[in-house]
């Protein structure tokens, strides 16, 4: 399927009237506001700040936010905080979205190209370019919710149960392998029948991802013109049903390698129904949602977010200029 690019040349200004949510319960939330709110009060106009710790308090602070005509609205947090800003700014397409990461992730931060460093993010969320990205939309039992990474079936679901926030907090990343062995152990086989416009096809594995973007964990890539900008999901396994196949496929792509083979059954689609032969919990950017069937489906270039100066869509000096 033709993958499509479109950019958006305009970029941020200092000026703009900008607001600050901060997710209290992600990983380095609660203790890195301040200095947050510090930093880019010195820099940006910011006219609100504010420590969430519930979906209620976020919800309630877009409000606070939208009656100030912002124009820029920084959310730090992780993935499934990301979301939940997704999902209200996509209605709203005077703000753009600039992002601190403070979860345990970070992957749609990955894909930004912007820097690391508070002090160097803080300039660069100033004044950055403005992209505008897809995201997808997953929707089951009369119900919708935004991702922007990916939905995924099957022992990453596992995980996220798992886990809990307490080992989130202390350990970071490290621990999602501490909490992998025991979710290998109990990761079932499962069937899966996607139902795409142009056909269906029916294979069984322990984990399959819907991803919108160049990641879909951490920093780790499955085509390298993986995009979230070309008006497409990408569904592949990870592995067939045998846990050889799946520890093999994984231990590929933390090499760096990329999903290339058959053996993914890779497909570049627009939308598709996923069924399984028993209901399983959808993970949704780290959260798990409601269980299969679902329907998923890109929502092409429907938010706009500050990027780094050299990140693919990054509208270039010259357009800025025309």
């Amino acid at each position: 399927m033709e993958r499509v690019r479109s950019i958006v040349p305009e970029r941020a200004a200092p000026n703009w009237p900008t607001w600050l949510i901060v997710n209290g319960r992600s990983r380095s939330g609660a203790l890195g506001y301040e200095a947050w709110a510090n930093r880019l009060d010195q820099v940006l106009n910011l006219v609100g700040s504010s420590l969430v710790r519930s979906v209620e308090e976020f919800q309630d602070t877009l409000l606070q936010a939208n009656a100030h005509n912002v124009r820029r609205l920084i959310v730090g947090g992780g993935d499934g905080t990301l979301s939940n800003a997704a999902d209200a700014l996509r209605h709203n397409p005077e703000a753009v979205l600039g992002v601190i990461p403070l979860g345990t992730g970070n992957t749609f931060f990955a894909g930004l190209g912007l820097p690391y460093d508070p002090e160097r993010l803080v300039r660069a969320l100033a004044q950055a370019p403005i992209a505008a990205v897809d995201i997808g939309e997953a929707q089951a039992d009369g119900d919708s919710h935004i991702f922007l990474n990916s939905a995924s079936i099957g022992i990453s679901s596992l995980l996220v149960q798992l886990l809990s926030e307490g080992a989130k907090q202390r350990f970071g990343v490290w621990a999602w392998p501490i909490e992998v062995t025991r979710a290998l152990q109990v990761a079932p086989q499962f069937t899966v029948t996607l139902t795409y416009p142009d056909g269906r096809e029916t294979y069984d594995t322990r984990q399959l991802v819907i991803a919108n973007g160049p990641t879909i964990a951490g920093r780790l890539r499955v085509q390298e013109e993986a995009s979230n900008q070309d008006g497409l999901l990408e569904v592949f396994r990870i592995g067939g049903p045998s846990l050889g196949a799946l520890l093999g496929t994984t231990y590929n792509l933390c090499r760096g390698e990329l999903l290339r083979t058959n053996h993914a059954r890779f497909r570049l689609i627009r939308e598709v129904q996923v069924v399984t032969n028993v209901p399983m919990p959808v993970d949704l950017d780290g959260d798990l949602w409601r269980p299969t069937p679902v329907f998923c489906r890109v929502l092409p270039q429907a938010l706009r977010v500050l990027v780094g100066e050299n990140a693919p869509g990054a509208p270039t000096p010259n357009q800025f200029a025309s």
